[in-house]
C-alpha cells in the first residue's frame, strides 16, 4: 500500500509540473522574502527572463518601484490566508519594457507551513486594454473616483482617491463607502451632483490618518454585467468651503489685513518708544546736571555782583528747560512718563485751554469750538490733555500759513463691532470723541503712515522736532484711547481721538506749581545715584540746605552705608534704574534695615516703579528728572510730612 501511495504521489507531482510547464499563463512562485522560486516557460515567453536568469533573484526586478510596497503588503495578506483575484498592473520585461498584465495571487502551503506565493500572470488582451484605457482615463481625472456596487462596497478607485483618502488602492477596494464618506452615496437612479449649501455642513471624506476633508460628490449609475455600479466623482472643496463662508468672511479677511498692518505699525512705534525712553533716561540725567550747575553759577554770580555771568547762567538754565521739555515729549510718546490720571470732563479741559490756543494759532486762523452736551467723564492726566490739544493746534497752524479754520468738537459715541473692525486696540463700548480739524494743506498717504513716528517731520530744518504728533500718540494710547488721521491734500486734516468713558464724577483740575521750601526740617538723607556728576549735584544741594548727606553710587553700597551709619537716616533718595540693583529692590531691602525711614524715588525713566497705564504704584513717591534745587528740597519735605 505504502509503495502504491508513494508512486501515486510521485506521479501527481510530475503531473502538476507538466501542467505548470505546459500552461498558457505565466506561472511563477515567490518565497516569503520575495525571492523567485520557480518560473514556467510561459513566464519566460511573457517577460523574457530565462529560469536560470531569474530564479533565486528578487522579484523587485519585475515590479515598478512605486508599487513594491504594495506587493509586500499583498504578501502579508496572502500569508493571512487571503486570495487576490485578477488585477491589472505592470511587470518589467527583460529588455526593459513594461508589460501590462493581469495577476492572480494565492498562498502556497505545504501542510501548515507557508512556502510562499503562487502568481499567475497573463498579458492584457484587447478588451482588457480598452478597460485599461478607461482606467487610464480615470487616473488622468483631476478628481477622486470610486465605483460602488449595490452592496455599498468599493470595487474601483483611482490614484486621486488614494491621495484624497490617504489610503492605497488595495486598502480602498472592499471597504464600505460609509467608512469613507460621512453621508455615504445617495440611492438615486439618475445622475446627481450634491452641491454645497452654505447653511449646511458639507460631506466629509474620512482619511486614514484621522483627518476629514470637505468634499463635493457627483454620482451617476453605470449598468454592468455584474449589476448596477454607482460611479462617484469626489472633489476636495476645502478652498470652496473657505470661499463660501460669505461676504462676512471676506470682510473679516480684509479687516484682519488692515489690523495686521496697524499692528505692525504699532509694534514699530513701540520699538521706537523703547529706544526713545532709554535715550530720555540718559538725557534727563545730563539735563539735571546742566540745569543745576547753571543754577549754582547763577546764584554765586548774583551774590558776587557778576550780572553778566548770572545772565549767561540764566540762558543755560532756559536751554536746559527746553531740553527737559523735549525729553518729556519723548517719554510721553514712549508711554514711560509718569501719569497722574483723574476723572475729568473733556469739555472743561477744552474750555480751560481755549484762550491759550487762540493766542497760539494767531489771528489769521479762526478757531471754532463745538462741545457736545452731557459728556461722560474720561480718565486722563489734565496736563497731558493740554499737551494733546496744544500739539494738534500748533500742527494745524503750521499747515495753514495763509490762514484758515480750525475746529475742535467733542461728542459721546458708542463703538460697535463694525466701528472697531480694523483697529486692534479699540474695544467696543462708550467713548468720548475729540475731533480736531483744519483746512490746511493736508497730508499724502506716505506721510500719514509715518506721522506718529518720533523725529519724523516734513517741516524745514529748525522749524520742528517731529515730536508733536508722536507725543499725542503716546498720550492717547497710554490712556486706553484710539487715534485716527483722515487727510486729503489741499482740503485739510482731521484727527479723531477716542477716550474711554467712565461713570466716575469729574475731579477738580489742579495745576501744580513749584514753591521753594519754607521752614524745613534738617534731616539725614541717603542719596543713591549712579551718575557721578548728578551725585555731586545732590551732595551740594543737600548740604546747602542744612541736611546731612550720605551719598552712594549703587544699591549694594547704599545698604553698606545704611548698616554702618550710627545715627538715624530719615529719607532714602534713590534713582529708579541703576546697575546691580533697581531702586525698588533697594527700597525693600532698606526698609528692613531702617523701618521708620521715608523713601523718595527719582528718575527720568520710571517704568520699574509704575503700575498699569503709567500711574504710580501704591505707596510710591516720585521726583521726576530733571529737577531743580527747589523741587528736590520740596519733595524731601513732602515725603517727611
Amino acid at each position: 500500500m505504502g509503495g502504491t501511495y508513494g508512486s501515486t504521489r510521485h506521479q501527481t507531482a510530475h503531473l502538476l509540473e507538466d501542467m505548470v510547464r505546459s500552461a498558457h499563463d505565466a506561472i511563477y512562485t515567490l518565497a516569503p522574502n520575495f525571492t523567485v522560486l520557480s518560473w514556467n516557460p510561459a513566464a519566460e515567453k511573457l517577460l523574457g527572463w530565462a529560469p536560470g536568469e531569474i530564479v533565486g533573484r528578487t522579484a523587485d526586478l519585475l515590479v515598478p518601484p512605486d508599487r513594491r510596497g504594495d506587493q509586500r503588503e499583498m504578501l502579508t495578506l496572502l500569508a493571512a490566508g487571503a486570495r487576490l483575484e485578477r488585477f491589472r498592473t505592470q511587470r518589467r520585461h527583460r529588455d526593459g519594457r513594461w508589460i501590462l498584465v493581469t495577476l492572480a495571487m494565492s498562498p502556497l502551503h505545504d501542510g501548515e507551513r507557508l512556502l510562499g506565493v503562487t502568481v499567475i500572470a497573463r498579458a492584457v488582451g484587447h478588451r482588457e486594454r480598452l478597460e485599461s484605457s478607461l482606467q487610464a482615463l480615470l487616473e488622468a481625472a483631476p478628481d477622486a473616483f470610486v465605483g460602488v456596487g449595490d452592496d455599498d462596497v468599493v470595487v474601483l478607485a483611482n490614484t486621486e482617491a488614494e491621495q484624497l483618502f490617504g489610503e492605497t488602492r488595495l486598502g480602498l477596494i472592499g471597504r464600505p463607502i460609509t467608512d469613507l464618506l460621512s453621508d455615504g452615496l445617495a440611492e438615486t437612479p439618475a445622475p446627481v451632483v450634491r452641491e454645497l449649501d452654505p447653511e449646511e455642513s458639507p460631506t466629509l471624506a474620512h482619511r486614514r490618518d484621522g483627518r476629514t476633508v470637505p468634499v463635493e460628490v457627483s454620482v451617476s449609475i453605470l449598468p454592468t454585467d455584474e449589476g448596477r455600479l454607482r460611479c462617484a466623482v469626489i472633489r476636495d472643496i476645502t478652498e470652496r468651503v473657505r470661499a463660501q463662508e460669505g461676504l462676512r468672511q471676506l470682510r473679516a479677511e480684509a479687516e484682519r489685513a488692515r489690523m495686521e498692518a496697524q499692528l505692525q505699525r504699532t509694534q514699530r512705534l513701540e520699538g521706537l518708544g523703547q529706544l526713545a525712553g532709554g535715550v530720555a533716561h540718559d538725557f534727563n540725567n545730563l539735563i539735571a546736571v546742566i540745569a543745576n550747575y547753571a543754577t549754582f553759577i547763577e546764584e554765586s554770580a548774583a551774590d558776587a555782583g557778576l550780572t553778566e555771568v548770572a545772565g549767561d547762567a540764566t540762558q543755560i538754565t532756559k536751554a536746559a528747560q527746553r531740553g527737559a521739555d523735549l525729553t518729556h515729549q519723548l517719554l510721553a510718546f514712549a508711554r514711560r512718563e509718569v501719569v497722574r490720571p483723574r476723572p475729568l470732563n473733556l469739555n472743561d479741559a477744552v474750555t480751560d485751554i481755549e484762550q491759550m490756543l487762540r493766542r497760539s494759532i494767531g489771528e489769521h486762523i479762526t478757531l471754532t469750538v463745538r462741545l457736545g452736551p452731557e459728556l461722560p467723564s474720561v480718565t486722563a492726566d489734565p496736563g497731558q490733555l493740554d499737551q494733546v490739544l496744544v500739539n494738534l493746534a500748533v500742527n494745524a497752524r503750521d499747515a495753514m500759513p495763509g490762514g484758515g479754520g480750525l475746529s475742535i468738537e467733542t461728542e459721546m459715541i458708542d463703538v460697535d463691532d463694525d466701528y472697531a473692525a480694523g483697529r486692534p486696540h479699540l474695544r467696543t463700548g462708550r467713548y468720548v470723541r475729540l475731533r480736531v480739524s483744519d483746512t490746511g494743506t493736508g497730508m499724502p498717504p506716505e506721510v500719514i503712515e509715518r506721522a506718529f513716528e518720533p523725529f519724523y517731520t516734513t517741516k524745514p530744518a529748525g522749524q520742528g522736532t517731529g515730536l508733536g504728533l508722536a507725543t499725542v500718540y503716546g498720550i492717547v494710547t497710554a490712556a486706553g484711547g484710539d487715534l485716527h488721521i483722515y487727510s486729503e491734500q489741499g482740503l485739510g486734516t482731521t484727527f479723531t481721538i477716542l477716550l474711554p468713558a467712565t461713570d466716575a464724577a469729574p475731579a477738580a483740575i489742579e495745576r501744580a506749581t513749584e514753591t521753594a521750601p519754607g521752614d524745613v526740617r534738617r534731616v539725614t538723607v541717603l542719596a543713591v545715584e549712579d551718575e557721578p556728576a548728578l551725585r555731586g549735584v545732590l551732595h551740594r544741594i543737600l548740604l546747602g540746605a542744612g541736611h546731612q548727606a550720605l551719598i552712594a553710587e549703587d544699591g549694594p553700597t547704599a545698604l553698606e552705608l545704611a548698616e554702618a551709619h550710627a545715627g538715624p537716616i530719615d529719607v532714602l533718595l534713590t534713582d529708579v534704574v541703576m546697575p546691580h540693583m533697581l531702586g525698588r529692590d533697594l527700597a525693600d531691602r532698606f526698609a528692613e534695615l531702617r523701618p521708620g525711614a521715608k523713601v523718595l524715588f527719582m528718575s527720568g525713566y520710571a517704568r520699574p516703579v509704575l503700575a498699569s497705564q503709567g500711574t504710580l504704584a501704591p505707596g510710591v513717591t516720585l521726583l521726576e528728572k530733571p529737577f531743580s534745587k527747589n523741587q528736590l528740597l520740596t519733595a524731601i519735605q513732602q515725603s517727611l510730612d
